[in-house]
């Protein structure tokens, strides 16, 4: 399966990066992660490329990895700095590839693509997760038993949560909402209000509202992998900065062709200092989640055995033009990386063929 590399993708929340070594698989790559001794992340193939055993078996000794099997040191860039064996000569190919990595809004990013492109500030904004004087925030790992654009069309559909999480989040008068679709440069929002809609759930359950509040659900989506719904509430007719509002970051980074690692976030801007409310939000984030959304898309998942939904040929309704366009802007990315490799690899022929 190709996939969109020249772009961010979440490798780790920042606490699960650390002096441990963590394996992890992104885009079907094995990748290796760490902290240097100053607390710098590192992400190198987790490959040696001797007899290509995990690195991720050996151990840390300062900053450099060293393999289990036979002893090679590779430093944090990647290339072989100690061969213990007889005259301790360092063949040139004993090195292993190493990824740009940026560390922001509480997560590390890594680069699978040219690390030329890798510029920080293409990070999509997700402020919500580490501005505590403003925001409440809780997060996540999943990883999921299905492909990443799967997973993508139910983070981008808003109208199944009247349906998947009619227990947790919304009641079925969602799914008869507006419904608008914005696609610009690249993002595309998906927006839905309700006024006077009966209370949700959630809001039940964390606030202890009856009654009805006018309510607003909208998704903005980077493709390939960042999301964010943006979930709220007022009493009806009042505008929204008299209400209450939940900024729940979704971002995913494919694992495998059929996995996918899931960072969840939710964060809220209302009784900030109530500890009780954290907790029923992270309890029921993570419900959702896991008991909810999960079983849907690992069984799709099975039922499609490796084929691409698309080429099915799916019955489409409205509430799938999110994820259509996402889907289209993938694809146009893919297609755009792949000319611009097959336009240098034809200049690196042309150059060997002058020579």
């Amino acid at each position: 399966m190709e996939f969109v590399r020249n772009t961010w993708y979440a490798a780790g929340w920042s606490e699960e990066i650390s002096r441990t070594m963590l394996p992890r698989t992104f885009l079907n790559e094995p990748v290796l992660l760490y902290r240097k001794e100053d607390g710098t992340p590192v992400a190198i193939a987790d490959l040696c490329p001797h007899r290509f055993v995990p690195l991720s078996l050996g151990k840390l000794v300062g900053d450099t990895v060293e393999c289990l099997y036979h002893g090679l040191a590779f430093d944090c860039t990647g290339k072989c700095v100690d061969n213990p064996h007889g005259n301790g000569l360092i063949p040139k190919a004993a090195r292993v590839r190493s990824y740009p990595l940026t560390e922001q809004y509480g997560l590390v990013w890594i680069w699978m693509g040219d690390p030329v492109l890798a510029d920080p500030a293409l990070v999509p904004d997700f402020v919500w997760l580490n501005t505590p004087e403003k925001y409440r925030a809780v997060h996540g790992t999943i990883n999921l038993k299905a492909n990443y654009l799967l997973v993508m069309d139910n983070l981008t559909d808003l109208s199944h949560a009247g349906f998947v999480h009619v227990t947790t989040l919304e009641p079925r008068e969602l799914a008869k909402a507006s419904y608008e679709v914005i696609e610009e440069e690249g993002r595309v929002w998906t927006k839905q209000f309700v006024p006077s809609m009966p209370v949700p759930p959630l809001m039940n359950i964390v606030k202890g509202f009856t009654g009805v509040l006018d309510h607003w659900l909208e998704m903005r989506c980077d493709p390939p992998g960042c999301m964010i719904t943006y979930y709220g509430f007022t009493t009806p007719g009042r505008p929204r900065e008299e209400g209450w509002g939940t900024y729940n970051p979704n971002i995913i980074t494919p694992e495998t062709d059929n996995t996918t690692h899931y960072f969840w976030g939710s964060a809220r801007d209302f009784d900030l200092d109530d500890e009780e409310i954290t907790q029923k939000f992270e309890v029921g984030a993570a419900y959702a989640f896991e008991h909810e959304d999960r079983p849907i898309i690992e069984a799709q998942q099975k039922i499609l055995q490796g084929r691409e939904l698309m080429d099915l040929k799916p019955v489409l309704l409205q509430n799938d033009q999110g994820s259509g366009r996402a889907r289209r802007i993938i694809t146009r990315k893919i297609k755009e990386e792949r000319a611009a490799a097959e336009a240098i690899h034809d200049l690196a022929e042309q150059a060997v063929a002058a020579e």
